[in-house]
């Protein structure tokens, strides 16, 4: 709160919106901002931070999302998007199990389930209600685990969000970080890097990794 009184214009409208009505009401909005999916892009170095603190991974995640998108299911969205994330920086593929496992304990709509549920389904199999429009955060994350599920080349998944609206920025954000996550830098192809985002980006990466995240490993969603 306090960066944010000294640089406000250093954060989204959506998040400033909220931390201002943080400020007057000593409360976070109750009303969400809608199902967009820029929530779920804004939550995901929390998985590079908590990636080895279950408890802290899922509350975070959670309460950052709902800061802007109290609904439950961009909140939600938001955790098993993050579950799936850590999943890969641990150096695990199938990452559908731990993350039903993860929402299975707490109570989240049952239309998040069932999207992910679906994942390891091939295309042929996947009954036309769950096409969803892009630019929702439920049927972008279920867009975007489906193609780190089921997409081994990272370069042709880039490719796949990648293209001139082909879907919305916060689908390609997500499924951009789990292709990542999934593959490690070293796939990326170099022409597709700035050197010096490279440089910057990475230590950023190496301090969320390191973050010390013992003092919120007591905290869930209900806090």
């Amino acid at each position: 709160m306090a960066h944010h009184r000294a640089d406000p214009g250093g954060i989204d409208p959506e998040t400033s919106a909220a931390l201002a009505h943080i400020a007057r009401h000593d409360a976070p909005p109750s009303q969400a901002a809608g199902q967009g999916s820029d929530p779920l892009v804004r939550a995901l170095p929390v998985a590079l931070a908590a990636h080895n603190a279950p408890r802290t991974l899922v509350s975070a995640s959670y309460h950052i999302a709902a800061l802007t998108h109290p609904g439950p299911v961009v909140a939600w969205t938001a955790v098993a998007v993050n579950v799936a994330l850590a999943r890969f920086l641990q150096g695990k593929r199938d990452f559908v199990p731990d993350v039903i496992e993860a929402l299975g304990n707490n109570a989240v709509p049952e239309e998040l389930l069932a999207a992910v549920r679906r994942v390891p389904l091939p295309a042929r199999d996947m009954p036309p209600e769950s096409d969803a429009s892009a630019g929702m955060a439920l049927g972008d994350a279920e867009a975007a685990l489906r193609l780190a599920y089921h997409e081994p080349v990272l370069e042709r998944g880039f490719r796949a969000v990648a293209s001139p609206g082909a879907v919305a920025a916060g689908r390609a954000g997500v499924a951009g970080a789990l292709l990542g996550a999934r593959d490690g830098v070293r796939a990326i192809p170099e022409d597709w890097i700035l050197l010096d985002d490279r440089n910057i980006l990475g230590a950023l990466a190496v301090r969320l990794m390191r973050a010390d995240s013992g003092a919120a490993a007591s905290c869930t969603p209900g806090t």
